[in-house]
């Protein structure tokens, strides 16, 4: 085997080394992006619910005084 084709084939095991990568990253970023938008999803329902806790505490509070 010569140089060239050793380069050949190590630079094909290279190319195909890089697409797995790119692969991968491209997951990466899908499921980074899906769990920011269940996060915030998650937040935005966390936030509903003490707004309406918060409301039935203070009706009820307001209820006590004036009885």
């Amino acid at each position: 085997m010569n140089n060239n084709d050793f380069i050949n084939k190590l630079g094909l095991i290279l190319q195909a080394l890089s697409l797995e990568i790119l692969f991968r990253d491209y997951n990466n970023s899908d499921l980074m992006q899906e769990l920011q938008k269940q996060d915030t999803q998650y937040f935005e329902k966390i936030i509903k619910n003490q707004e309406e806790i918060l409301n039935l505490l203070r009706k009820e509070e307001s209820q006590c005084t004036k009885s």
